[in-house]
């Protein structure tokens, strides 16, 4: 038994291993290529940079005008992430503890929100955003994540919602607190596990779109950070050192962000479960 526990335990990490190496090789690939000449780099595409070209990082953050689309992509995120925590929080607050006719058809109309691809919806909402002046906004564009990413978290905020104990509202009410006051000082503590993930996930997803920002905004200054990469490549030609180098760049904030929260996004991921 011992001996088949630790085969087994030594199998695991082998697996393990292959996947994370299989996981890192594309970021490994990027970052090598990042620091390359561009003689080097098609000299030797997966070998060690032979000398470190940091200059590479200046010239695409100049040639990308990625000042401008990291503060694009920083409004998107930031505006996105406010209005989806504005409207999620008090609907899955209300889904989970105030009980009303038509609350489990809401739970399962937002289940079947959340398996809607974007793409089916694009054309007849672009349509009807330029109906309304609000292509080439950033603000329309936040209301479409707003839109798109509420229903999960509206679902995954109110799993923390459901694992409160009612007791501890009730005993807020006996004590003189009002549901407001009761909400913030004994609810919103206790799910704010629930709240942090819902701000990483909904941040990175902001970030990373290409799809739904290619499409509303087709102007150099409302660009984000995803679309002004897609622009670096040529007709003809691509200077792959400066796009990897853009790539580092535009994945550097959502890396930083996952980096500095992610044991309590972990700590939400491991304390929740969508429940009917």
């Amino acid at each position: 038994m011992t001996r088949s526990f630790r085969s087994g335990g030594l199998f695991s990490q082998v697996v393990l291993l292959i996947l994370a190496l299989y996981s890192f090789f594309p970021l490994y690939i990027a970052l090598s290529a990042s620091l390359k000449s561009r003689a080097d780099l098609f000299a030797n595409p997966l070998g060690l940079p032979k000398e470190l070209y940091f200059t590479n990082y200046v010239q695409a953050f100049e040639v990308g005008n990625l000042k401008q689309a990291f503060f694009n992509s920083g409004l998107l995120a930031a505006g996105a992430v406010l209005g989806v925590l504005l409207t999620a929080i008090p609907a899955a607050y209300a889904l989970a503890k105030i009980p009303f006719k038509g609350s489990s058809f809401l739970v399962g109309y937002y289940f079947f929100c959340t398996t809607i691809p974007a793409q089916l919806f694009i054309i007849p909402l672009y349509l009807a955003f330029s109906r309304f002046g609000l292509t080439n906004s950033l603000f329309g564009l936040v209301l479409v994540y707003i839109a798109i990413f509420s229903p999960f978290a509206i679902l995954l905020m109110r799993s923390y919602f459901m694992n409160i104990p009612n007791e501890l509202l009730e005993a807020a009410l006996i004590d003189g607190a009002s549901m407001l006051q009761a909400f913030w000082r004994i609810v919103f503590p206790v799910a704010r596990p629930g709240v942090i993930t819902t701000v990483v996930i909904v941040a990175m997803w902001s970030w990373n779109n290409f799809l739904l920002p290619l499409t509303f905004l087709n102007q150099e200054r409302v660009m984000p950070v995803t679309v002004r990469l897609g622009m670096l490549m040529g007709k003809w030609s691509a200077a792959w050192e400066l796009i990897m180098a853009s790539a580092i760049l535009g994945a550097l904030p959502v890396a930083l962000l996952f980096a500095f929260l992610h044991r309590r996004f972990i700590a939400g991921l491991a304390g929740t479960g969508l429940k009917g």
